[in-house]
């Protein structure tokens, strides 16, 4: 897999929490990348802290063996 493939699963990992109930627009997003590995990827997502106008959340793709392949945050605005 490639580095720019799961920064996409990443980043749409951390848009649908962020937006699971409103629409949102990305302000900030941070991707650390982990080990390599085969298989499918088993990605959690979950909101850290929401405000009205920003969500914050955060993201964790994993292999199957257990080791990390990366994480993600982000900054989501609320669009009223």
């Amino acid at each position: 897999m490639t580095t720019t493939r799961l920064a996409i699963i990443l980043e749409d990992a951390l848009t649908a929490a962020a937006g699971c109930d409103r629409p949102v627009l990305p302000v900030s997003l941070a991707v650390d990348y982990g080990a390599t590995g085969e298989g499918a990827l088993s990605v959690t997502a979950e909101v850290d802290r929401s405000t009205r106008s920003l969500v914050f959340v955060s993201a964790r793709a994993t292999w199957p063996d257990g080791r990390v392949a990366g994480g993600g945050q982000g900054i989501f605005r609320v669009i009223s």
